[in-house]
């Protein structure tokens, strides 16, 4: 079975939406094309304890994955959660009706916990204007992509709390900044005039 899942990449202070080709067939391997780097090619390892270890499993078949556009080198280890979703997807151990509505991006703990990503800005901006309904993303990261509108900002702390929205199961709220309150607070408040 074959799952598309959206991940996104930085370069400088743009993003580029990555589609993240899920296909399992009989046999068993595991192939992940695209022109990772070893961070992203060492998702296996995180990605295998983090499904053990939260009820799920890596399937025993022919697993191949394909990153695209391939001629975009893809770099670290937040590629990790979409991933695993397009795994589970593909694998059918979990139900997610909408999965192309959603960017994806996260590095799991081989617990299923996940770490913070960089360029949470820049890929909220991309994932909006490519019309994707929301983008998940670790919760340090939900406040940095929230400011960014016309998309649901979703943090999550792990990736049950990441499949259940994929899944959709109970009513998430997505996270929600007001920027003018933001700045306003950041402002200096002195009596003295430097100018």
């Amino acid at each position: 079975m074959l799952v598309k899942t959206y991940g996104s990449a930085v370069y400088g202070v743009d993003a580029i939406t990555i589609t993240v080709e899920v296909n399992i067939s009989p046999g068993i391997n595991f192939h992940l094309v695209g022109l990772p780097d070893s961070a992203v090619k060492e998702s296996q390892q995180r990605i295998d304890a983090a499904l053990s270890n939260n009820g799920f499993k890596l399937p025993g078949k022919k697993i191949t994955i394909n990153m695209a556009p391939a001629n975009i080198r893809k770099e670290g280890s937040a590629y990790d959660l979409p991933l695993a979703l397009g795994i589970l997807a593909a694998s059918t151990q979990i139900s997610a009706p909408h999965l192309e509505n959603y960017l994806v991006m996260g590095e799991l703990s081989l617990d299923g916990g996940l770490q913070p990503i960089r360029g949470a800005l820049p890929m909220a901006i991309k994932a909006r204007d490519d019309g994707f309904k929301a983008f998940i993303l670790p919760v340090q990261n939900a406040r940095e992509a929230a400011v960014v509108e016309g998309i649901d900002v979703f943090g999550v702390e792990s990736l049950n709390e990441a499949i259940e929205i994929v899944a959709e199961i109970g009513n998430p709220e997505p996270v929600k900044v007001d920027v003018a309150e933001v700045f306003s607070e950041k402002e200096s408040h002195t009596s003295v005039d430097f100018s």
